[in-house]
Order: C-alpha cells, then structure tokens, then sequence
C-alpha cells in the first residue's frame, strides 16, 4: 500500500513524543539485527559459507569454495587432541552450551556442527500443541541469529534422534518449517537433522522436510550396511555420520539377567576401524563425513563403553586408530592393548556366577607396543539399573564402585572377593601406560548367596579359567 508522507510524519512525531528518542532508534538497530542475512552477494565478514554440491563423481560438501571431508568427533573436550589427530570439526547437540564450545573449537581450527535441540514428542510435548511449537521455533530463531556469523559454524543439526518412534506429520512439519526459518536467516550454511539408525519415519522426512539439505545418522553396529539401508528406503542423496563407534549396549550380547557384554578397547578399535573404512570411506559419493562418538569421557552404561578418553584425560587406542585414519600415520606413542580379562570359574564367560564373599584370581592380558611400564587399575560397580519410568536418562547414572573387593597382588594379576551382597555385577580393569594412554576392559557377573550358588551349580568349587576377549567378529587387525 503507497501511504503518502503526511499519514505517516504526525504518527512518528507522537511515537518520539511518547518513547523517546532512544527507544526507537532501539528497535530501528533490533529491527536490523533480525533481519535475514542477504540471500545473495558477499558473506558477511568471518563467515565461511557452505554448500552441498552434486558432480559427476557424486555428492561433495564445499567450504570456502574448497572441497571439505568431516573428520570429526563428537563431543566436548579435548579439542587440542582432536585437532592434533588430525581432525577438522567438532558435533555440538545443542546451542545451550554453544558459547565456550565454539570458541574452543575455533581456537584450534575446528568446524562447528552445530545443534539445535527439538523437543521430543512425549507427555510433555505435544507437536499438535501450536503455542508450544511456536515458543520451541522462537528459541530456535534466538539461536541462528546468535551463532549464524560465528566463524566456526560448518552447517545447523535440527534435534537429535528425533525421529525414534514418533510417525507426527505436525512434528515433521514444524522441522521443516524451522528449516526454512534458517535458511531464511542464513543462507550460508546448509541444514540436516540427526536421525536414529533404524531410520525410522524417513519417509515422513522426504515427504515433508523439504528444507532439510541432507539427513544424518547416528550408527554404530549397524553402520556397516547404513548406505545400502538408506537406499532401499529411497534416500539417494547425501548424508553424514553424526555418531558412529564401539558396538552399542542396546545391540551387544546379553547375560541371562540382560546385562549387555561390552568390547575391550582392542576390540574397540578393531570393530571402529572396519566399520569407517568399510561404510564411511568406501562410500564418500555420498557419506560426506563421520563424528566419532564420544570424543571425552562420559558415562553410558559403563564409564568406558563410549568414551575415547579416561575421566583422568589418557586416550584408547581408538584415538590412535582414528589418527591412522585421517593422517596415514600412527601417534609417536600409542595405547596398550588389552587381548583378554581372565577370571578363575568354572563357567564360560557368558553367565558367570560367582559365590558371595569368596576370593578369585583375576588376571588382564596386557601388552604396549613400545613395552612402556603398565600401571593397572581394578574396581568393581553394581550393574546400572534400568528405570522404565525414565527410558532416556536410565543409563546416564554413574555408578559409584565397591570399597574392598578387589586386593592387588602383582603386575597384572590381582583377587576379587565378591560383594556379600547377591546381585548383578562388573568387574572393570584399566591398563595405563604412563605416557598418555589406557586401555580398558570389563565383564559382567551375577553374585548368588553361598548355599544357592553352591545347589544351582554343584562344581562351582572346580576352578578353570574364563576369558573376557578382544576377539572381534572379523579377522582383520589394526593395520601397521
């Protein structure tokens, strides 16, 4: 509508009567803050811009104009030596914490994947409710015009496994409308959403997420075959790797009382290192990277199971493998390797059922590739139990280790003495070498009061030996 000048000057002259000067020209500069970046032109200054491109050997991530594989990892700390692996980018899963996270990975040359957390559909989330999905775009919207023009910033992640059983078109369609929101705000740097490695609900992506540039998947043992799958479920186009690593808790082998067997970190190694060479690196016409999952220390289930580093800061060998990967050399001193966790009983691994109170020999099979003096640790920890009123957060308690169950003798030799109380559970070993680097091994047991274990399994005083193995389900061993 074309107002002329003599409508609008009285408005604008009673607007500077009543607020003051100051306060307009407030919202003259917010008003300029939020406007959309310019869709074409120049970058504003600092910003790398970023794009997918399709060519004829197929599909290609440009930073700067410049062909750019992820290398990355996925997590918070120790940035120095995810750099110094030879990495080039960090996986963020939210913004709450983007601040000091982004600065940190800037300061050593790392991009930024960074995420924006959507709310799961649960009880308290209701994607049919418009209010709350209005608020959840608003903080959305705050968080792209904070970070749009940070310099680390490589491309936005929409949610994390939020596809996991919810088939809510309005959920995809408020995803899809976020995603437009940002290109609209930032035109120089793509989107993608972290999906699940089932690929749940991909059809509702491609039907109503057009705004999406790409999907990303976070996969574990299943990463092995995640082309393939995506491409019979019809997504042809590009894709990344947001988490990938050691075989997960929820597709390892279970005890008799669901207790998930976890991998040495030898085995670790082994089963990462086929797995990137096999399903990221064998397919970059489409897989424009991977984050190693978790790059620091976290607890999941054990204090071991993803992390990539102790709580102390020495690194496994998984991280020496991941430097092969990405640079073609080994560091100048690598971490020991564990082959085996042995333990005096009758029974094989799987099952082990010890009697309360009563003292084993255990033994780690432990070397180190430049024979640096080995230091061993030995605790033992309740299983983690499970909370079915709180699915997503049951295996995130760290569980606090039994004072007096396991006496050290010598070198890598020590005794358990089980807990008096019956129950579920572990038997963990660490192995340092002094020079930065641990290697970790663990196993599950079930503890039964003396008389029901003695009726249960009669020969239960026979000793033989049980072993906890690295031996992964392929032959190949890290290569040299």
């Amino acid at each position: 509508m074309n107002l002329s000048i003599s409508v609008k000057w009285p408005f604008f002259q009673r607007l500077l009567a009543r607020a003051g000067s100051a306060l307009v020209v407030g919202c003259l500069l917010h008003a300029c803050r939020d406007k959309p970046s310019p869709p074409s032109g120049q970058p504003p200054v600092g910003v790398v811009p970023v794009k997918v491109v399709h060519t004829a050997q197929g599909y290609q991530l440009l930073r700067g104009g410049t062909p750019y594989f992820i290398k990355g990892g996925a997590g918070l700390q120790h940035y120095d030596q995810l750099r110094a692996a030879g990495a080039n980018s960090v996986r963020l899963w939210s913004a709450d914490y983007a601040d000091d996270r982004m600065n940190e990975a800037h300061r050593h040359g790392l991009t930024v994947l960074l995420g924006l957390w959507l709310e799961h559909e649960s009880k308290k989330f209701d994607y049919y409710d418009k209010e709350q999905v209005a608020r959840q775009h608003k903080k959305l919207r705050q968080q792209v015009l904070r970070y749009r023009s940070h310099p680390a910033l490589l491309a936005w992640d929409m949610g994390n496994e939020i596809n996991y059983e919810s088939a809510n078109p309005e959920l995809y369609r408020a995803i899809n409308d976020a995603a437009r929101m940002i290109h609209e705000l930032d035109p120089y740097h793509p989107v993608t959403i972290s999906l699940t490695s089932t690929l749940e609900n991909l059809n509702r992506i491609k039907r109503l997420c057009s705004a999406v540039d790409f999907v990303s998947v976070n996969a574990f043992g299943n990463l092995i075959d995640l082309n393939q799958r995506l491409t019979e479920q019809g997504w042809t186009g590009p894709y990344i790797v947001t988490e990938f690593g050691a075989r997960g808790y929820w597709e390892s082998k279970k005890t008799t009382w669901q207790a998930a067997e976890e991998q040495t970190s030898m085995a670790k190694a082994l089963f990462t290192q086929e797995r990137y060479t096999n399903a990221v690196l064998a397919n970059s016409d489409r897989c424009l990277g991977a984050y190693a999952f978790y790059w620091g220390s976290k607890f999941e289930y054990t204090a071991t199971w993803f992390s990539l580093f102790a709580p102390t800061g020495e690194k496994t060998e998984t991280v020496d493998v991941m430097q092969k990967l990405w640079t073609n050399r080994f560091p100048a001193n690598r971490a020991p390797q564990v082959s085996a966790l042995r333990l005096a009983s009758p029974l094989p691994s799987r099952n082990l059922r010890l009697e309360s109170g009563q003292e084993y020999p255990v033994e780690v099979l432990a070397t180190d590739p430049e024979n640096d003096s080995l230091r061993v640790t030995w605790e033992v920890v309740p299983e983690v139990k499970k909370d079915l009123l709180n699915p997503t957060e049951q295996f995130a308690t760290p569980t606090v280790p039994i004072d007096n169950c396991v006496r050290q003798t010598s070198g890598l030799r020590a005794v358990l003495r089980t807990p008096t109380q019956p129950g579920p559970y572990r038997l963990l070993v660490s192995v340092f070498d002094g020079k930065g680097s641990v290697a970790t091994a663990n196993a599950p047991f079930y503890v039964l009061p003396v008389l029901a274990s003695r009726w249960l399994q009669p020969s239960l005083a026979q000793t033989t030996n049980a072993v906890w193995s690295s031996k992964s389900t392929h032959k190949e061993s890290i290569q040299q």
